[in-house]
């Protein structure tokens, strides 16, 4: 194992000791060690992400190839070897460190945020268990990052999973916050089902689940179709299920996974409704990390997408992002707002995966990482300061009481909105933006390439269109959400004269806006591009078009780049600008748009009522299906064994009662009470006195003699 590798696995494994030590001695170690005790785990994965970040970042591509070790073998499963190892790539480093750090900031906000809530059942403390799940969801997220293969990957995903699902849950008390829970992690599951079915293909067609052996077990399947399409090698590509292909329904189902963790369409429900958990679980499970790990699955499994995969994701990630984007126009809660504008920015990263630009697709992730991160700790900043008060109505005015947290907050939405200039409007110059901008811009450049270009365009336009509109919504609804919490007049005095910020809790807002600042000019853009997946399909949409000009650093496509600056570049202006104009003097145009459009705003406050729908469907259906089971199981399965019962009662009775007592024992006694009465008509007889023996004899030799003197 080399030096790098091995400051990883150190990384990945220190979390899971803060794990163990606070599951043992968290309760003796108190509030606020406990918390303590968990930041200095996850500061020190920093610390060594960071060393082997700039290790990597010193070496050539010989030295970073050497420094690749051999996986471990683990077991045999049939003649397939299970390997576990550490997939050291750019992507890795950069991905581990962005977890590390961002969560370092999350655990340092946690312990002001936590110290401030009554986190005692029956008289006990429960502190530590906050910090207890924190650090295994850490080594857990951590894990998923440098695992080599896909049954290690699948390993710690579940892992994931669990966390999110304790850290929901953490307020169980709450009917809400369980309930939440539970819908969290059924609906992961959902997803999940289809991953484990996907990996079951891996290995059945592909007989490797190392990230690296699929990837040339793929290829070779692929070439040996293009030479000869009936060969018994090509199975993938030559048999079919419903007219799709294997490797299609293969990508298809892996992503799968995806669609839960990532809460893309039609699993997006359960991320809204995570918001019960507390504000500092919002910001690393669903804002930077576990919400990632989808979009990371995504690009680890792109070279096993074909074509007709790719464009299921991308459709996915086109509905997703619009329908996000459209019901956080209407949201009041301040972590609700974000929770959608989540689903729409990860929706619009599977549509960058999907379209091809796998590159600014993680480009994205990472930079949206930090200001998502900076937005849910502004918020929890705020509720924390209003005295748990999250609906953004009875807020206004709180820059003045928390002008750390507002300013911050803002550097935040003009990231997600995609301020910046154009490089064309620029020529010779760097373009400049915020995190966001670079990311999205090249996104939607990609898009465009694909759609509407002359050379590259083979998908429907809609998939640019509809994205380019979504970012005008976009800024509209984040500017929304923060003049409403933090400008204009106080809209519940009470509100407003308890409002304050905290020192310990701002730190960490301070530095990711920095960090939302310098992301889009920083490592991240060169290491991802280092990490690119080299092209082998030929319909493949990295051939010649992304990943060899984004690796150079060079435009994708200069029309591309010019019609997204006609399109788009003043979105973030026109989205600011309207928000501005609508809620200045506070709520009334609002309230009066939204009666105007009382269908349209009604719709988008029932979330396009998928709940409803998956209440009345799925849950209905289910309690409908228990319903005629159990009707089944009382009535007809109970009732044939009643039934049998019955007859098997009277049947017992008719052989004991009426056969056996009255047929044999009654034979049985009857000949015993004849015998019993002749015996007594024998004995009358018998008086003991002899002359009566002399005279009963007499008697009868008399009447024999008669009998036979006269007969």
């Amino acid at each position: 194992m080399s030096q790098i590798e091995l400051l990883l696995v150190i990384g990945v494994l220190v979390p899971l000791a803060s794990f163990g030590l606070l599951a043992l001695l968290g309760s003796r170690l108190g509030k606020p060690r406990a918390g303590w005790v968990a930041v200095a785990a996850i500061a020190t994965s920093t610390v060594l992400a960071t060393v082997a970040l700039v290790q990597w970042r010193g070496m050539d591509a010989t030295a970073r190839q050497a420094a690749r070790s051999t996986p471990v073998l683990w077991a045999r499963l049939g003649g397939v070897p299970l390997t576990f190892g550490v997939n050291l790539d750019s992507l890795t480093l950069i991905m581990f460190f962005m977890v590390s750090f961002v969560s370092l900031c999350i655990f340092v906000f946690s312990v002001g945020y936590m110290a401030g809530h009554s986190d005692e059942i029956d008289g006990v403390s429960k502190f530590h268990r906050f910090f207890t799940y924190l650090s295994l969801f850490c080594f857990s997220m951590l894990l998923l990052v440098i695992a080599d293969s896909l049954l290690l990957l699948f390993i710690a995903w579940e892992l994931v999973g669990l966390c999110s699902y304790l850290l929901i849950g953490y307020y169980f008390h709450k009917t809400s916050a369980s309930t939440a829970a539970i819908k969290a992690f059924v609906t992961n599951r959902v997803g999940d089902f289809g991953f484990i079915i996907g990996l079951g293909m891996a290995f059945l067609f592909l007989g490797d689940l190392s990230l690296s052996g699929a990837t040339q077990a793929f290829r070779a399947q692929y070439e040996s179709w293009c030479e000869n399409p009936f060969s018994h090698q090509a199975a993938l590509f030559t048999q079919a299920f419903c007219g799709v292909n294997l490797a299609t329904w293969m990508g298809v189902l892996l992503f799968c996974g995806a669609i839960g963790k990532s809460a893309q369409f039609p699993l997006h429900v359960w991320l809204p409704d995570a918001m019960e958990g507390p504000t500092p679980v919002s910001a690393l499970i669903h804002a930077a990390t576990m919400v990632a790990a989808g979009v990371y699955l995504t690009a680890r499994i792109f070279v096993l997408l074909t074509p007709q995969a790719q464009l299921f994701v991308a459709v996915i990630g086109c509905i997703t992002l619009t329908l996000g984007a459209l019901v956080a126009i209407v949201q009041t809660d301040i972590k609700r707002v974000l929770a959608y504008s989540t689903i729409s920015q990860l929706g619009y990263m599977m549509l960058g995966m999907g379209v091809g630009a796998w590159i600014a697709a993680l480009f994205h992730l990472l930079t949206h990482a930090f200001f998502k991160a900076l937005m849910f700790l502004g918020s929890g900043q705020v509720i924390e300061g209003c005295h748990h008060e999250q609906d953004i109505r009875k807020m206004g005015g709180l820059i003045r009481k928390m002008p750390v947290t507002g300013v911050t907050f803002l550097v935040g939405v003009l990231a997600i909105a995609g301020v910046g200039i154009p490089a064309v409007w620029m020529p010779g110059h760097l373009p400049l933006g915020l995190g966001g901008y670079f990311g999205k811009d090249e996104i939607l450049a990609v898009a465009w390439t694909r759609t509407l270009g002359h050379e590259y365009a083979d998908l429907s336009p809609l998939l640019f269109y509809v994205p380019m509109i979504v970012a005008y919504i976009t800024a509209f609804y984040m500017m929304r959400c923060w003049w409403l919490t933090f400008m204009g007049q106080p809209r519940d005095q009470h509100v407003y004269d308890h409002a304050h910020e905290s020192k310990l809790m701002y730190l960490p807002l301070v530095v990711l806006a920095a960090g939302t600042c310098v992301a889009g000019y920083c490592l991240f853009r060169p290491l991802v591009a280092d990490a690119a997946p080299q092209p082998f399909l030929e319909t493949h949409a990295f051939d010649g078009l992304a990943a060899e000009g984004a690796a150079r650093g060079t435009p994708i496509d200069h029309a591309a780049h010019a019609a997204l600056a006609k399109y788009v570049g003043l979105a973030f202006v026109v989205g600011f600008t309207l928000a501005w104009l609508i809620y200045r003097r506070g709520l009334a145009i609002g309230e009066k748009l939204a009666t105007a459009l009382r269908p349209l705003h009604t719709l988008l406050v029932q979330k396009f009522y998928f709940d409803h729908a998956y209440g009345a469907v799925l849950v209905g259906g289910t309690l409908a299906l228990k319903a005629v089971l159990y009707a089944f199981d009382k009535y007809i399965v109970d009732g044939l064994v009643n039934l049998s019962a019955y007859v098997t009662e009277r049947l017992s009775w008719l052989s004991g009662v009426v056969f056996d007592q009255r047929v044999v024992d009654g034979a049985v006694n009857g000949v015993g009470r004849g015998t019993w009465e002749l015996g007594g008509i024998v004995r009358k007889p018998q008086v003991g006195r002899i002359r009566n023996y002399i005279l009963f004899a007499a008697g009868s030799v008399a009447v024999v003699v008669l009998w036979m003197a006269f007969g």
